[in-house]
């Protein structure tokens, strides 16, 4: 159980940085319904085969969007240093040419 979310989570973390939110969004609800169907096939009660589903949910949309703020943030120091550098570039440029 435990290496099942661990898995779920690093997809979803994975997926953020990759995919649109409504392919996410579709892919999460069937696992969370095949999760819920195993549980239940393993005798776990109606109740407690929702739970596990909807606990599974929440786990993954909650990894989904961990790792959209994660790329994000990657993408948006990539380009604050470049922009840094080519800033450096000019300002060097322009002091030789003053001197």
């Amino acid at each position: 159980m435990l290496i099942i979310t661990l898995v779920a989570a690093l997809v979803s973390i994975a997926a953020g940085t990759s995919i649109r939110a409504w392919a996410f969004a579709i892919f999460a609800f069937l696992v969370a319904i095949g999760f819920g169907g195993v549980a239940f096939a393993d005798g776990s009660s109606v109740i407690a085969a929702t739970l596990s589903g909807v606990a599974i949910l929440a786990l993954m949309e909650i990894g989904y969007v961990a790792g959209v703020f994660l790329s994000g943030f990657v993408r948006r120091s990539a380009r604050l240093r470049e922009n840094n550098s080519a800033t450096d570039n000019v300002a060097a440029t322009s002091e030789h040419q003053q001197s």
